[in-house]
């Protein structure tokens, strides 16, 4: 088995010669300028049933409404724990309880500590 020429160990050129792309547009920068609308005065803020939503000079925001705390870490680890001991033993109310844990629509339940018979 011979070596390859020394010619051919070089990258070879692309395929097609093309131009340049060019910008003529300047890159987009963040506000930095006093009064370029990216603060608010307290004043200036109105309840939107307040605003005339067609008058063009005004931007109407809504912020959505708050979103449901996600369970703890620890409720997400007993939610799936239940979650796939559910599926394995085919315990479809175990199942159920894991993913309602894991929607956060349950607690885990408290360890009872000392006698059960109080």
């Amino acid at each position: 088995m011979s070596s390859p020429p020394k010619d051919d160990i070089a990258p070879r050129p692309p395929s097609k010669v093309v131009e340049p792309t060019k910008v003529n547009t300047a890159p987009q920068q963040a506000s930095t300028s006093p009064g370029d609308g990216a603060h608010i005065p307290a004043d200036q803020i109105r309840d939107p049933s307040e605003v005339d939503r067609n008058d063009p000079n005004i931007n109407v925001v809504e912020i959505p409404a708050e979103k449901k705390k996600s369970p703890s870490f620890k409720d997400q680890v007993f939610g799936y724990a239940k979650v796939i001991r559910g599926k394995g033993l085919g315990k479809p109310a175990v199942k159920e309880q894991g993913e309602r844990v894991l929607r956060g629509e349950e607690t885990v339940p408290a360890k009872r500590r000392g006698s059960t018979s109080d």
